[in-house]
């Protein structure tokens, strides 16, 4: 784990309030893992908000540049979309736990609903070019006017199948309705499955997942004040045959066997 000041390359509307930042880092383009997070901070005179935000790395560009994919939905991220290019921001990482990357000969689902693209592109990325063309991803959106990026996903040789809950692109529906027609084909090769979106998405993915008996990993979103383990504020409930209580999504994730999980308690 390193903190850096590092310069702000762009920071790029692209649809909506999503929007997409790019910095150089050679030390955490050289650390960081699929699945793993950035705690940021912008490094204005103001320190309102005093805590940094957490963001799942999207991916690595040229010339290292650590991509961030992000939604405007608070104080934090409407003042990190105002940063510009050559503007300064504060970063540790990389932290918590990623991807356990699928084996030689594994087939991978890869299930995104909204901002869940973020991690989920970053693993598509450093998939062999085989296993790309093995993998499948599942992308949904409300609307087609917040469907982003999936030109790049194309062009790294995944089959992309788009659901939009309004019908305004691809598969009308939810991703998790979709996941449900493809798992029923894809059962019996017994795909890898990874997903990445909100709560009541993984949940559902996950127990379709035990119950056909695949290995699942689920990247979690929670309420991280201290992205270390140390506030404890980001506490999920662990399932009974586990040998603690509870699991600390900054620490203990943000990536999760699925079976790990109590997702009723979720």
């Amino acid at each position: 784990m390193i903190e850096e000041t590092v310069t702000m390359e762009f920071n790029r509307h692209l649809g909506m309030d999503i929007r997409l930042m790019g910095f150089r880092s050679k030390r955490l383009a050289a650390l960081v893992k699929p699945g793993q997070f950035l705690m940021i901070r912008t490094e204005s005179d103001s320190r309102d908000p005093l805590l940094r935000r957490p963001f799942s790395v999207h991916g690595i560009g040229e010339g290292d540049t650590i991509l961030i994919l992000y939604r405007i939905v608070g104080k934090g991220t409407s003042l990190l979309s105002l940063v510009r290019g050559h503007e300064q921001i504060s970063v540790i990482g990389p932290l918590g736990k990623g991807f356990r990357l699928p084996g030689p000969k594994e087939k991978a689902i890869l299930v995104a609903g909204g901002m869940g693209l973020a991690p989920m592109y970053f693993l598509s990325q450093s998939l062999t070019l085989e296993a790309r063309h093995r993998t499948k991803m599942l992308l949904g959106f409300s609307t087609s006017q917040e469907s982003v990026l999936t030109d790049r996903i194309k062009d790294l040789g995944l089959e992309l199948l788009l659901a939009t809950e309004d019908g305004s692109q691809g598969f009308k529906g939810t991703v998790t309705d979709l996941f449900e027609q493809v798992i029923d084909r894809d059962a019996q090769e017994k795909p890898v499955i990874y997903a990445c979106g909100p709560n009541p998405m993984l949940k559902k993915i996950a127990q379709e997942a035990i119950r056909l008996n695949l290995t699942c990993y689920m990247s979690l979103e929670g309420s991280m004040a201290c992205g270390l383990g140390i506030c404890l504020g980001c506490a999920v409930k662990a399932a009974r045959n586990q040998d603690t209580e509870y699991y600390y999504v900054c620490r203990d994730g943000p990536v999760f066997s699925a079976e790990m999980i109590d997702w009723e308690a979720l």
